[in-house]
């Protein structure tokens, strides 16, 4: 049977005593950079990972963050979980549910900070999970009554992403764009910064914001596409609209199916953008106009934020600059 390191076998190697191997983990006392680096050298040669469970009865923390979504699709987040490892942390991936069970299910897990990427859930909700003592930090898409103070914003510039991607398929002549959250976005609630985004783009423009054109029931892929088949096919071929803006580009991407098993073509006639600039982009045919972000900066603000909040620290609310990415979809 392979032999269990330990923190003494760490210490050994690294020629220190064992309490600066918990000292360099933990990050509770100030240790050399000398010492710090031969502690960590030494934890990379002999692979060794701290008992978590041990380490949370000493500290009082469970290591543990959860990452709440709607789609859990989310690849990008992959940067700020490794992250969040190297920092000992675990994170849990739980798919967003309606109810107070989940609210409860959330505080009664222990864990030390959840980021929330999800819009599903009212002030009062967050404020609850932060009012039993859990930091949050929340990928802010639509404007909330007041939050605790232990919740903080890190999210890419949503209303300034939509409104450029609007801005450029109005100059490439599209006047009716059609506007398609992400798969189960919650539109009951007070709009978001996407919409409110598309549609001052829209009058900003000299274009009239026609609500039809907003995809309002997200539950289900399905959903999506009935409603963009009823907004293609219902009206003469001289009101079609002729672009749509989705909300990330998972949806982009089966849109782009969608409209072509329709007989339509991309971008001739309907052009197709995303958000999120992910590998998927690039993957369907034509590439896909998305909005990105960088994604090393977003994931290096969450854990920053998390950790601070964790450590009851101030944090401030954080919004990443975007850009267009243009490609062949419009």
């Amino acid at each position: 049977m392979k032999k269990k390191i330990t923190r003494n076998d760490v210490a050994k190697l690294a020629g220190v005593s064992p309490a600066i191997v918990s000292y360099v983990i933990n990050q509770t006392k100030f240790v050399s950079e000398e010492k710090t680096l031969a502690v960590k050298k030494a934890i990379e040669e002999l692979h060794y990972r701290p008992n978590l469970y041990a380490r949370s009865l000493k500290t009082n923390k469970s290591m543990q963050i959860a990452f709440v979504c709607d789609n859990l699709r989310n690849n990008w987040l992959d940067i700020a979980e490794n992250m969040f490892f190297d920092k000992g942390y675990f994170v849990s991936h739980c798919y967003s549910r309606d109810g107070e069970d989940f609210i409860q299910m959330l505080i009664e897990g222990r864990f030390d900070g959840v980021f929330m990427l999800s819009n599903r859930y009212t002030a009062s909700e967050l404020n609850e999970i932060a009012g039993a003592g859990i930091p949050i930090v929340l990928y802010k898409t639509r404007d909330y009554s007041f939050l605790e103070p232990n919740i903080i914003t890190v999210a890419p510039d949503i209303y300034g992403g939509i409104k450029k991607v609007v801005n450029y398929l109005i100059v490439k002549g599209h006047k009716r764009i059609i506007f398609a959250p992400p798969l189960r976005y919650n539109m009951n609630l007070k709009k978001g910064f996407r919409e409110r985004a598309y549609k001052d783009a829209l009058e900003e423009n000299g274009l009239s914001y026609e609500e039809n054109l907003v995809c309002r029931n997200t539950d289900a892929l399905e959903t999506i596409c009935s409603t963009i088949f009823d907004l293609v096919f219902s009206g003469p071929s001289s009101d079609r609209p002729t672009a749509i803006v989705a909300g990330d580009d998972y949806l982009a991407g089966n849109i782009m199916q969608y409209v072509k098993k329709l007989g339509l073509r991309v971008p001739e006639d309907m052009a197709v953008t995303g958000m999120d600039n992910t590998y998927l982009s690039q993957l369907v045919s034509p590439p896909l106009t998305s909005i990105d972000f960088s994604k090393e900066e977003f994931a290096r603000c969450l854990v920053d934020t998390m950790l601070k909040l964790i450590e009851k620290e101030e944090a401030e609310d954080t919004f990443i600059k975007v850009s267009l990415e243009v490609r062949g979809s419009s």
